[in-house]
């Protein structure tokens, strides 16, 4: 894909054919080629996610002249991936402009971009701002839409399954008959998918479980809030031959994927007091989208 932008020419004759152009103080000053890898906008980043469509005059300076090969900013792009530093399906990134004191004519430096939960986290400068350089190098997460309001301008990105919650960590283990996957959060177990034979999923599935798990402070080893009579409501409708069930004891909540007359396919055991009936669901819902396309 085309990463370097060649600046474009102007008319030897102006907009008129006159020579008018050349009564302007910029008509020689020339701003050079530009990256496609440094958008400065929602509108440039957007257009970095496939650089085919970018077009000279929304991104940032290149700084090799156009040897991309050797270029910093695109080996960042692959070994320097941006983690979004909040545990949440989709974020909020505020755009705060960065002005130069003192300045009179142009004194916009930049911008700070802000991660924030959504329009009513107020807690967000906390964190670390990105830099438009930064946010290019998000993997995982989609760019969603603009966003206006009385503080400012944003943008939405939302999270897929090609990445995992933040602070979820996954673990395999592959056995003769079985494959076992499990779902720590704090160092603390709180899902455990057994997988029979060999595994025909993907890690998108992985990462889709990963998405329903409590955070923190609902890994532990006590009760579920879930109760026996929320079985059936928290039980996924059958995918094909895949027929699914919902098996809720004190301490865990057990959902089976059972392929055909009795092969138990997969069956999935959460733990803790942070599987809500919501977090059930969310997680079948998962088992059952994934289990379905394999």
């Amino acid at each position: 894909m085309p990463i370097y932008l060649h600046e474009p020419e102007a008319a030897p004759g102006g907009p008129d054919g006159k020579g008018w152009n050349r009564l302007s103080l910029n008509a020689h000053l020339g701003l050079g080629g530009q990256c496609a890898l440094r958008p400065r906008s929602w509108g440039a980043l957007l257009e970095a996610q496939d650089t085919r469509r970018a077009r000279w005059g929304g991104h940032g300076p290149c700084i090799r002249r156009g040897q991309c090969d050797s270029c910093p900013v695109l080996e960042a792009l692959h070994t320097r991936c941006t983690v979004v530093p909040v545990n949440a399906p989709r974020v909020l990134v505020r755009i705060e402009p960065v002005h130069t004191p003192g300045a009179l004519i142009n004194s916009l430096a930049g911008h700070r971009l802000w991660v924030t939960t959504g329009p009513d986290d107020r807690d967000y400068r906390e964190r670390q701002p990105w830099t438009w350089d930064v946010a290019v190098r998000v993997p995982g997460w989609d760019l969603g839409r603009a966003y206006f309001d009385e503080h400012g301008d944003g943008f939405w990105l939302e999270r897929t399954t090609r990445v995992p919650a933040l602070g979820c960590v996954i673990t395999t283990r592959a056995r003769s008959s079985f494959t076992r996957h499990a779902f720590r959060v704090a160092r603390c177990r709180v899902a455990l998918l057994h997988c029979s034979g060999e595994c025909t999923h993907g890690p998108e599935l992985l990462n889709a479980i990963s998405h329903a798990c409590p955070g923190p402070e609902g890994a532990n080893e006590e009760r579920v809030p879930a109760h026996w009579r929320q079985a059936q409501e928290m039980t996924p409708q059958p995918a094909g031959s895949i027929r699914f069930g919902v098996d809720v004891r004190n301490m865990s909540v057990k959902i089976v994927a059972v392929d055909g007359p009795r092969y138990e396919r997969a069956w999935l055991t959460l733990s803790g007091s942070g599987w809500t009936a919501d977090r059930v669901r969310a997680a079948g819902e998962a088992l059952r989208a994934h289990l379905a396309d394999h």
